[in-house]
């Protein structure tokens, strides 16, 4: 299997790291170095015509562009005129070239790992350009618009991408390192708006929950993994730390994600290392293991110790129900996090399940990726509901169909409340289904769900839900 240049894509790091927090006398930051300049109807690498503006990074721009020869909408990506930058784009090139040579191409179907890098070029001698497949929003734009998390199917099929694509890039020997929201992308835009399960009000979602991975310019291979990275709010404890890493740190990042399409907010919103260790514990209701701890404490590289408050760590030794030592505020902060157990809801059991695989604390105890595929909450079909048994048997939402059951569209839908063993039902009058076609609805059935719910009542856990009734299956979510 051919390897990529672990060692210069490590050194590559080392100098943009440099660049970014210690640049020369006269020199610019990464982040103040001026982008592109571009306008409508310019033409790039005498083949793209640029159409507008998709947004901007640290190290680049992205716009978008149609190929002349194909007359195919493409997305390309100009990185900032810098020689270091230059070669890491260079190099981001090459894994991608790399990564489609040898992941398995019957793997690459529903997949996040399924992105093409369509051509790469030099613009204007210095800006080193990428062309990608036109992609939708990314999943931090889509949830950050939504303002709350998605429904538990949506959340689940792209749950199962992303594990998927890791489980491939992890097989191949690659680790992306910078997994985050603004990372993943919805291959396709478009959305519609349906009650949401979970709070009130309405949520979008999308017509099609296909994702991508994009930006592997950090990505390295799994002999050159060493030193900072990712993203903070991201890292891995071990990250955090200092300690050497490997593909975990992507697993602990995939948690991270899944957890936001499910609260619409982050896991961690901190600035600091040692609360953030705290909130971790917090989160998960586990302590660092003790040889992290100790690891920590003596650590190979001198360049990691200053990161860490070494005294509150070594609290921990020798007095285990020691808790972190930080300032007031920063403990507060910890404090006001809820562990997940607390924040998942009670019939979403095997989504809570696979939330603590991925978010442990231990490397060695956290699953990998390939192997968080056949958690329950993955292999399961959350949709119909089809009778007591159904219900009974499972702590979901419904979990019981094939993943090809597409059911039928809906006659009727509720918005259910359930208080103190009794329920009560709100009739909507359109079902805002699909590509919004709407189809109206009975108003006069809301007693036929009621009445199938009220023998069910003891099964299902406080709080609001929908139910759909699709022909003769019913649909919580």
């Amino acid at each position: 299997m051919a390897r990529p240049r672990s060692r210069s894509r490590t050194r590559a790091r080392k100098r943009r790291k440099k660049d970014e927090e210690v640049p020369s006398h006269g020199e610019l930051r990464d982040s103040q170095r001026p982008h592109f300049r571009w306008k409508t109807g310019q033409v790039l690498g005498g083949r793209y015509r640029v159409k507008g503006h998709l947004g901007d990074g640290t190290f680049g721009r992205v716009l978008a562009a149609k190929d002349r020869e194909t007359g195919v909408r493409v997305a390309v990506k100009v990185i900032k005129a810098a020689e270091h930058l230059r070669e890491l784009a260079e190099e981001e090139a090459q894994v991608l070239r790399e990564i489609e040579a040898l992941a398995p191409a019957k793997l690459l179907g529903r997949s996040a790992l399924r992105v093409r890098l369509l051509d790469s070029f030099l613009e204007q001698e210095n800006h080193f350009c990428m062309v990608f497949e036109e992609l939708g929003v990314s999943l931090r734009d889509f949830l950050k618009r939504n303002g709350r998390g998605v429904f538990l199917a949506d959340a689940q099929e792209m749950a199962r991408q992303l594990l998927q694509g890791l489980a491939e890039l992890h097989h191949i020997g690659f680790i992306h390192t910078d997994l985050k929201c603004r990372n993943v992308m919805l291959r396709h835009g478009g959305h519609y708006v349906a009650p949401h399960p979970r709070e009130t009000g309405e949520s979008m979602r999308p017509h099609d929950c296909s994702i991508c991975l994009i930006d592997f310019g950090g990505c390295v291979h799994r002999d050159g993994a060493c030193g900072t990275a990712g993203t903070r709010q991201f890292r891995s404890p071990e990250l955090v730390l200092g300690l050497p890493w490997d593909e975990k740190v992507d697993v602990w990042a995939a948690g991270c994600i899944i957890y936001m399409l499910y609260f619409g907010r982050r896991a961690f919103s901190v600035h600091e290392n040692m609360e953030h260790l705290a909130m971790m514990e917090r989160l998960t209701e586990s302590r660092l293991p003790l040889w992290m701890v100790q690891k920590a404490l003596a650590p190979e590289d001198e360049e990691e110790e200053a990161a860490l408050d070494l005294e509150a760590l070594q609290q921990r030794l020798g007095s285990p129900p020691a808790t972190l030592r930080l300032p007031e505020a920063a403990a507060t902060r910890a404090e006001a996090v809820r562990p997940l157990s607390q924040q998942v809801l009670l019939r979403h059991g095997s989504f809570l399940q696979l939330l603590q695989g991925l978010l442990a604390l231990d490397p060695t105890g956290r699953v990998a990726a390939a192997k968080a595929l056949s958690a329950p909450f993955l292999v399961q079909q959350v949709c119909g509901i089809t009778g007591a048994a159904s219900i009974q048997d499972s702590e979901e939402e419904s979990i019981d169909e094939p993943e090809e059951f597409i059911p039928p569209p809906p006659s009727m839908a509720l918005v259910v409340r359930q208080q103190r063993q009794s329920i009560s039902a709100e009739a909507y009058g359109e079902w805002p289904g699909p590509r919004n076609k709407q189809s109206q609805l009975p108003r006069g059935r809301a007693l036929d769900i009621r009445t199938f719910l009220g023998a069910q009542l003891p099964a299902l856990a406080s709080g609001d839900f929908v139910v759909y009734k699709c022909g003769d299956k019913y649909i919580l979510l």
